[in-house]
């Protein structure tokens, strides 16, 4: 097995049995930094939300 995990620091994903699995599977960890809300579409579309529901002063 080959292919990419997103890590996320969840304590599940730290520990030695979780982090040998990955190894032993040729996985490779991608790290995201401590807040990356610019990399979640769900937290890019907040403003656009907002701006729908107070267009009309609400």
């Amino acid at each position: 097995m080959t292919g990419f995990f997103q890590q996320d620091n969840a304590a599940v994903h730290n520990v030695h049995p979780t982090k040998d699995f990955f190894q032993r599977n040729n996985i490779t960890l991608l790290n995201l930094p401590a807040c990356s809300p610019d990399l979640s579409p769900t937290e890019n579309i907040w403003g656009w939300i907002a701006g729908e529901v107070y267009k009309n002063g609400h």
